[in-house]
């Protein structure tokens, strides 16, 4: 066993010689090339460059080899050699972004014709969020409103899902996604013309369907974004934890008489399609080729959830009467980003779309 791992460590020891004397190799060859376009001798440098661009250089000198061709095939003028060298180091690299202040001008216009950037990009999300009910239309099981208090207090939820985007461009996209919520809050109701004090813990499962208008910056480490749209809520489940306590008797509360019941199914009083505008931003990551990012997000219930006038089993023991209202939630998530990068030349049809939507290409 010893000697098979020392004949392994040989043997890395000799790839990683092997590997650092092609390296070297090819950095000459590298600067041979660069010297022979220096002195204006085109023509040799793809011959010169082959062997190493087959099987030798590494992603930096790949870079600057086509980097090499593409400025030779643009002083030859053969724009379709060009061009393909420019594709090839954009494979190399495909977050290399041509500039005038570091490359030559003739390069940077004809890197306006090419994008990098993935037609479809998935992500990921996982966190946190609370909801409040905003109510349309208040219903009690007693006439005297003014006897009768209700208070609405946040409880924490989670949430998980995944989104794509069809990117219009560098900065614009289109995300539609998916994702399970669960969701949760809790009313105090306090009849004082009745003697009744109840407590009800509602908790909602969803499936939430995001259709978003995404803008983003596309450099640096950290990348903000914002986006805004609507959402399709799917409530699939909602269950009530009631707890009452009636004092009618005793109104210095001295002896209470306290109830409790079992979770109680309640999807039959909610309405199974709703809608929310949307709204959040956030910031990317960049990590290697991927990014981490952090979302937070605003949804803003539409529709009315709740439905009455069937069976309620809550109404004679706990008095509960659920109003008419919407669900607001407020949601942080992390995520994970792992661009699909797609180095192509840009057609002419996304120009075409992006003036149909009334959007500015993005200039650098």
């Amino acid at each position: 066993m010893r000697h098979l791992a020392m004949i392994f460590i040989l043997l890395l020891g000799v790839s990683r010689s092997n590997l650092k004397a092609q390296n070297n190799e090819c950095e000459q060859t590298l600067s041979f090339a660069s010297a022979e376009f220096e002195a204006g001798r085109f023509y040799g440098l793809p011959g010169i460059l082959k062997s190493c661009l087959e099987k030798g250089f590494s992603k930096e000198q790949k870079i600057r080899a086509y980097l090499l061709l593409t400025q030779s095939y643009l002083i030859l003028d053969d724009p379709a050699a060009a061009e393909n060298s420019y594709l090839e180091l954009l494979k190399a690299d495909p977050e290399y972004l041509a500039t005038p202040l570091h490359d030559p001008i003739d390069v940077y216009y004809l890197s306006k014709k090419f994008t990098s950037t993935a037609i479809f990009t998935p992500h990921f999300h996982a966190g946190a969020n609370t909801s409040w009910p905003r109510t349309i239309h208040s219903l009690s099981t007693t006439s005297a409103i003014d006897q009768l208090s209700k208070d609405k207090i946040n409880k924490i939820g989670f949430q998980a899902g995944a989104d794509v985007d069809w990117n219009i461009d560098e900065r614009w996209s289109l995300s539609l996604g998916a994702g399970y919520s669960r969701k949760s809050f809790k009313s105090d109701l306090n009849d004082n013309n009745q003697g009744y004090r109840s407590t009800f813990t509602e908790t909602q499962d969803w499936i939430d369907i995001p259709l978003l208008l995404k803008y983003s910056l596309d450099s640096g480490k950290f990348r903000p974004f914002v986006y805004a749209g609507l959402s399709a809520n799917l409530l699939v489940g909602a269950k009530l934890s009631p707890e009452g306590t009636d004092y009618n008797m005793d109104p210095k509360l001295t002896n209470q008489q306290a109830s409790k019941a079992p979770d109680q199914s309640i999807s039959s009083m909610r309405n199974f399609f709703n809608s929310s505008l949307v709204l959040g931003g956030g910031y990317k990551y960049k990590v290697g080729k991927n990014f981490f990012y952090f979302d937070l997000r605003y949804m803003a219930g539409l529709t009315n959830i709740a439905k009455n006038g069937g069976f309620n089993p809550l109404l004679v023991q706990f008095q509960y009467q659920s109003d008419y209202f919407r669900l607001d939630n407020l949601s942080i998530s992390l995520g994970y980003v792992k661009p699909l990068y797609n180095p192509r030349k840009k057609k002419k049809a996304v120009a075409g779309l992006l003036k149909k939507l009334g959007i500015k290409k993005s200039k650098k």
